[in-house]
């Protein structure tokens, strides 16, 4: 069976054929039919971006997970994880969908945010691609070159893990910030010997150059996290409401479990993407539910570096448990809480 995106408790059980998954989505529906009906109009507006890192928030809105947990939710797409959390910062959102890394630098520079829940993770997925006819056939090569990011997101936390894996000095590299969704452009009118992309980008310029690049890996170097955050003052007072977003995007993580095929669809339906564009990212990418202890490390190493890099004043490691609502999923599925308190 080819490897898909799935929730973490598939990862954990024999995969099942297609006469038990038939049987475990039946009985999914049957639960969810029974299930007591929930108070209703409670509004949200979540800022998501549209990539599959955010697919449970996706598929719950598409599927009616929120609308039958009693929730009205209004989404506002996002080109990428950094821009939702900038709407949530203007307060045009409730909650936000992102990355960790420009998170942990707005909790550096003073935001007062918490993070509900990880909602999906990866960690070979973000990769480096150079152009062989600018000379870049292995990391070292980078060395004096212009390398394409996205400055402040998980896709430059990325390339310095890289370069510390391969013991190239970062400083030997010189940085041109892009948005995402001009790395590929860049890269093909050569203002740039190569790029840092996450998916689907990164397969899109694999397809668009062919045998033009050369994709250069770090394994490992960096598990990228993607989470829920709102503001704490906004969390704290709407602790019913986020109970009941938590359980939707359950269902959708169980709805993964039980039908992947059908939810592999609609996602890249949802993010109008072709099946051989979406394919790498359903394969690289975890959709999950789930406040872990690991997390916390890489908030740590992501605050250090992001310290070195100037995004926010120098001061004492923030105490980032304080900025993890625990009580939520604890409240709701506390088998998926593995933090210490």
């Amino acid at each position: 069976m080819q490897a898909t995106i799935q929730s973490a408790s598939m990862r954990r059980r024999i995969l099942i054929g297609g006469g038990g998954a038939a049987l475990l989505a039946s009985l999914y529906a049957l639960t969810r039919r029974n299930a007591a009906p929930e108070e209703r109009n409670s509004r949200i507006r979540i800022a998501a971006p549209v990539v599959p890192h955010a697919g449970l928030v996706h598929i719950a809105s598409a599927r009616g997970f929120f609308r039958d947990r009693g929730l009205e939710v209004t989404l506002l797409p996002q080109s990428y994880g950094k821009a939702a959390l900038a709407e949530l910062l203007r307060g045009n959102a409730d909650l936000a969908v992102a990355a960790d890394v420009p998170i942990v630098v707005e909790i550096l520079k003073g935001a007062p945010l918490s993070i509900i829940a990880a909602v999906a993770n990866s960690s070979n997925e973000l990769a480096v691609l150079g152009r062989i006819d600018h000379g870049i056939r292995t990391p070292g090569d980078l060395r004096g070159r212009k390398v394409g990011v996205s400055l402040g997101t998980s896709g430059e936390y990325f390339l310095w893990a890289f370069l510390v894996r391969h013991r190239i000095a970062p400083e030997s590299v010189q940085l041109i910030d892009l948005p995402p969704s001009g790395l590929i452009d860049s890269l093909r009118q050569g203002l740039v010997d190569a790029i840092t992309a996450w998916q689907p980008v990164r397969h899109e310029a694999e397809f668009a150059f062919g045998d033009r690049v050369v994709t250069l890996h770090a394994p490992d170097a960096y598990a990228q996290t993607y989470v829920l955050v709102g503001r704490q003052d906004y969390v704290q007072a709407h602790q019913q409401e986020l109970r009941h977003a938590l359980r939707a995007l359950l269902d959708a993580d169980a709805f993964v479990e039980a039908d992947s095929q059908s939810a592999k669809a609609l996602l890249a339906g949802l993010l109008k993407l072709s099946p051989e564009t979406f394919d790498p990212s359903w394969q690289d990418v975890t959709l999950e539910v789930e406040q872990q202890q690991a997390q916390l490390v890489t908030l740590e190493d992501v605050a250090t570096w992001a310290m070195t890099r100037n995004y926010a004043p120098s001061q004492p490691m923030p105490d980032f448990v304080s900025h993890l609502e625990l009580g939520t999923m604890l409240a709701v599925s506390p088998e998926r809480v593995t933090v210490v308190r």
